[in-house]
């Protein structure tokens, strides 16, 4: 069989430390920080107005750039993160602009500069920094509180908003340049915006792009990562990711296919929109964000996670989610060599979801490093009923099974597979996840 060309190039460049990190953090921040946000949703959860109704409003109630820049990048470098993601406009933040922009086209821009800090203090902290974009227009001439941009542009219809972006990108790359590891654009490539990736690539060259919604097919060359956003249907654990799911998300995000993809439950609703406004799974569970972590990670293939964080707005964690954030951390103190430096186990001998022996049901996925095809983690995210675990190996045995944490060796039996009695499952309630090394 013979790759494609484009899938080659990605590849390349993928694999250079994007694929390999497998984790982020995604910061949604601006002047809805602490408010509301013009993104209507269906449970009207959010208060529909501007926190700020002013850059000059909002700047006045943070603590500066530096600052905040400070610790947003910090709060990724403590959890383990190796990139983060800054939006630098949104159309739903009132297109505000986190840097001294000289477009006049923007009505909403700081007078100092969010995003250079922010890629200041990442690179910094050894965190690759990204910036977010939208590239699907609606709602850019028209807010709750609009016009956002010169209305000319909106009269002149895609055209224009593609001169704008283009514009737009080329001064950060004037202002930022090869200190910016990539960029995530949001909204679909179409009516000549699939142009966009190739004018960015034609900048930065190799720097990693990331397209939301339809690009998840990869259609676009110069894409690297599509995204699923989220998904529409429950999952089953409730804790699990898009997986071999097929069917279109509320925004219209196709399905993840096979490899490149990135994830993003969003525990607060984007933007902070203060106490009480977080999803109650997060609430009710400190393990559900890390569960979420796990099956991101060991479910499919080359499969990233980046969970939407909204800052508060001095760029802190909101209380709230500090206790989920913390659950990946401790993970990650014993168990980071089962999550950096691997992939999903998909189309090898060891199958991730639910694993059944005589209604003994319990869930885990699967992750296998690069340098070491032989080698499997198993995370199990729930608890086989009866406490005795059979595993899918296509018939091959183990030389071992080790528990990641205390490195003790796990006797076993080869049935149809490896299967495990006896085994102290207590992890999935003291840290969240029990991870099993299998060594072939």
């Amino acid at each position: 069989m013979k790759l494609s060309d484009a899938h080659k190039a990605r590849l390349e460049r993928t694999m250079k430390w994007f694929a390999p990190a497998r984790f982020g953090m995604f910061y949604h921040y601006g002047l809805y920080t602490g408010g509301g946000c013009s993104v209507a949703i269906e449970d009207d959860i959010y208060e529909s107005r501007m926190k700020y109704e002013t850059a000059e409003e909002f700047e006045a109630a943070t603590p500066g750039p530096e600052t905040v820049a400070a610790n947003m990048a910090q709060a990724a470098k403590d959890i383990g993160a190796k990139y983060a993601i800054l939006t630098a406009v949104h159309t739903g933040d009132a297109i505000t602009v986190l840097f001294p922009t000289k477009n006049p086209t923007f009505y909403h821009k700081t007078k100092g500069d969010y995003v250079g800090e922010f890629i200041k203090a990442c690179n910094a902290r050894e965190i690759k920094p990204f910036l977010y974009l939208p590239m699907g227009f609606g709602g850019w001439e028209q807010a709750p509180y609009g016009p956002c941009i010169d209305p000319k542009v909106g009269e002149q219809g895609f055209p224009a908003y593609y001169t704008l972006l283009c514009e737009l990108i080329k001064e950060i790359y004037d202002r930022y340049g090869k200190a910016l590891a990539g960029l995530w654009l949001d909204g679909r490539p179409e009516f000549g915006m699939e142009r966009i990736p190739a004018y960015i690539r034609s900048l930065w060259g190799d720097d990693i792009i990331i397209t939301n919604n339809a690009a998840a097919e990869l259609d676009v060359p110069e894409t690297d990562f599509g995204t699923s956003e989220e998904h529409e249907d429950p999952c089953s654990p409730a804790y699990n990711r898009w997986s071999g799911y097929r069917r279109n998300g509320r925004w219209g995000a196709t399905p993840p296919r096979r490899d490149f993809n990135e994830d993003i439950p969003t525990p607060n609703y984007w933007w902070y929109n203060g106490p009480g406004r977080f999803k109650p799974e997060y609430l009710n569970d400190r393990f559900f964000l890390l569960r979420e972590f796990c099956c991101a990670m060991g479910q499919r293939g080359i499969w990233n996670f980046a969970p939407g964080i909204g800052p508060m707005i001095d760029g802190t964690m909101p209380p709230e989610i500090l206790p989920s954030l913390k659950a990946i951390q401790d993970f990650l103190e014993w168990g980071s060599e089962a999550i950096y430096n691997t992939k999903g186990a998909e189309a090898t001998i060891m199958t991730p979801g639910y694993f059944d022996h005589h209604n003994s049901i319990g869930f885990c996925s699967i992750t296998t490093p690069y340098a070491d095809p032989n080698t499997f983690y198993v995370l199990v995210t729930q608890t086989p009923l009866k406490g005795f675990a059979l595993f899918e190996t296509a018939g091959y045995v183990p030389k071992r099974i080790t528990d990641l944490r205390t490195g003790q060796e796990l006797p076993f039996e080869m049935w149809s597979g490896p299967y495990l009695e006896g085994v102290d499952w207590s992890d999935v309630d003291t840290y969240g996840v029990k991870v099993l090394k299998f060594e072939f």
